[in-house]
């Protein structure tokens, strides 16, 4: 990564850990310091995902009611954040009782695995689903109330703004930034965010199980390795070598640490938040406490759909572990703050299902489902401790275990669903994506790490009484084995992000600053059409790299794309959700696109002025006025 590209994205993650600390000690279920047993500094610093998440939730309310003016003027953003820092600063001052050292070391060994080859090799941002969440978040700094998608005109939205909103409140904090280094930050901030909110559910079982939980969560591959021999990573499930391990989208989430950051790594976090603070408010029957979990949750359904899932399933099943007098009021109301905060997106959604004809499953194909079997042997030695952890939990009965316990039986049972819905091809009402195995997996691998956390420790301690030295030996053994895989897979992936493969493109030159896409992109925004011709002056000679010229455009500026060709759909190439959008669109596509305000042309023959010329994919373009 280069100088100029590192320093926007460092700054960026500063100001999401500023921001999100004092705003996250205003969310803060622990507003009077020791009110809470077992609310600590872990907790605290868990607390700053869902703070600064809810501070750019808060700003996109703002921008929809504003019609676009929040995210659209410069220096909107830095002003609230200034104000959350002066409020926050009354409620939380500094965090006492940290041990920075073993934090810095733990965040070291998490960043030398995870990060290093990004610091090496060039950007970790990589095609899919990022360009969409680019482009969605450059509409919002245009001055959109909501991102719209490329399609001109008739394009509506179905996906939660909550990562966009997050993303254009990065770059809004550190001027000259855009959302291509936010995604960056954000990957530092999912990657340190995991394994701390592992450690913080371990807790839930035993305060001293978080450094455990931690590194369970963050370090424990599987046993890919002893196959492999050498640097691999599969950036691709279909070509699996290695069972469900060294592979991208893994049922063992330690990969997701791995770059890009996704709506449902972030979502993750807060899925871990909200469930931290669910067992508070069950242990102790607070309706306030309940109403935060609420929140969160509400939160992570603004950023990933799929993780509401999760959340909503987790917070019903705790709730029934509550006393029986409190039971209605604490699922009451953690739900229906959940739903609350869901409501400004969802609301907008339900209207447009029943006026546009319902929803269109617009993926081309569902990932990989691994058989149960494989995908638990991904897990290798996590797999064994986390059996650890239960059953001695289930002996012990922990404070916290029975919300521990219904989370794990509402993950369990939405597996179960999913696995089925495989099996039998069940659309879900064009929705299957919200059950497929790999919405399942992230949080019932959480919660392995919290419980393998808990066995490790309890292992620790039962040797420790016998030997200190053998205690110490066997954790760090099993530690150090269980990240062989993780070490690899970090070597793999540093080849990859060299060689530019796997759609890790944003490395190369074509993407820049300086570079003719990024200049041309600085002409457009969502109110203009730009038609990138596709053919070259011998009639029906294709051009290469023009389809992903003209989506690289909508990534770097929000412009409307008056054609587009995505190979793998017939029709609907833009994913109009909407059944009567798409339908609209495809007609208006056959019969003549839409009218373009620019063209980007590789031939100087098209009447108009001249904005800029470059080069792109090898191919020389210009960008021309109509």
């Amino acid at each position: 990564m280069s100088f100029d590209f590192s320093i926007p994205a460092l700054l960026q993650f500063i100001a999401f850990v500023v921001v999100g600390y004092f705003a996250g000690a205003l969310l803060s279920v622990n507003r009077r310091g020791a009110e809470l047993d077992g609310f600590s500094w872990p907790e605290r610093l868990l607390m700053i995902v869902p703070g600064f998440v809810c501070f750019a939730v808060v700003l996109m309310l703002g921008n929809i009611v504003t019609l676009g003016l929040v995210f659209g003027v410069p220096g909107i953003v830095p002003l609230a954040a200034v104000a959350v820092v002066l409020f926050g600063w009354r409620y939380e001052r500094g965090i006492p009782g940290i041990p920075w050292l073993w934090v810095g070391v733990a965040a070291a060994v998490l960043c030398l695995i995870y990060l290093l080859p990004v610091l090496l090799h060039g950007s970790g941002v990589r095609t899919g689903d990022p360009p969409w969440h680019l482009g969605w978040t450059q509409q919002l700094l245009h001055g959109l109330p909501v991102p719209l998608g490329p399609a001109p005109e008739i394009a509506r939205n179905s996906y939660p703004w909550g990562l966009h909103a997050v993303l254009a409140s990065m770059t809004r904090l550190v001027p000259g930034s855009d959302p291509l280094t936010g995604y960056e930050a954000l990957h530092v901030v999912t990657l340190l965010s995991i394994p701390l909110a592992g450690a913080c559910l371990a807790r839930r079982l035993d305060l001293r199980a978080g450094w455990l939980g931690a590194a369970a969560t963050g370090l424990i591959g599987g046993f890919g390795w002893l196959e492999s021999g050498s640097a691999s990573f599969i950036a691709s499930p279909s070509e699996y070598r290695y069972g469900a391990d060294l592979v991208v989208a893994s049922p063992n989430s330690v990969y997701e640490l791995f770059p890009p950051a996704l709506p449902r790594e972030l979502g993750l976090v807060l899925l871990g938040a909200a469930a931290c603070a669910c067992v508070f408010a069950v242990a102790r029957a607070d309706r306030r406490l309940a109403i935060a979990a609420g929140v969160i949750a509400g939160l992570a359904g603004l950023v990933s759909l799929p993780i509401f899932v999760s959340a909503v399933v987790w917070l019903t099943v705790a709730a029934l572990t509550a006393r029986k007098g409190s039971r209605r009021m604490l699922g009451l109301a953690m739900l229906g703050s959940a739903v609350l905060v869901m409501l400004p997106w969802a609301g907008k959604v339900l209207v447009n299902l029943v006026r546009f004809g319902g929803f269109l499953n617009t993926s081309p194909t569902l990932g990989v489902e691994w058989p149960l079997p494989t995908a638990l042997w991904s897990w290798g030695l996590l797999l064994f401790l986390a059996a650890l952890g239960v059953a001695l939990a289930a002996r012990a009965r922990p404070h916290g275990s029975g919300p521990m316990f219904a989370f794990l039986a509402g993950s369990v049972t939405l597996l179960t669903f999913a696995i089925a819905r495989g099996a039998y091809d069940w659309g879900v009402w064009g929705n299957a994506t919200l059950f497929h195995q790999g919405r399942i997996w992230p949080p019932i691998h959480l919660l392995g790490g919290a419980f393998a956390g808990f066995g490790l420790t309890a292992l620790y301690f039962w040797l420790r009484a016998r030997e200190r030295l053998v205690a110490t030996a066997a954790v760090v053994a099993v530690l150090g084995f269980g990240a062989i895989s993780p070490v690899i897979a970090a070597r793999g992936i540093g080849d990859i992000l060299e060689r530019h493969d796997e759609g890790f493109v944003y490395g190369l030159p074509d993407y820049e600053p300086g570079a003719f896409l990024r200049r041309a992109a600085a002409h457009l925004g969502p109110d203009d059409v730009v038609q990138v011709v596709t053919v070259g002056p011998t009639a029906g000679d294709d051009i290469p790299d023009a389809r992903r010229l003209a989506f690289a455009l909508f990534e770097f500026s929000g412009v409307r794309l008056a054609q587009y060709d995505d190979p793998r759909l017939d029709g609907n190439d833009l994913r109009i959700r909407y059944a009567d959008l798409a339908r609209e669109y495809d007609e208006r596509i056959a019969g003549g696109g839409f009218e373009a305000d620019f063209f980007v042309v590789p031939r100087s023959d098209v009447e108009g002025e001249v904005l800029e010329a470059g080069t792109f994919g090898g191919q020389q373009w210009m960008l021309v006025r109509r």
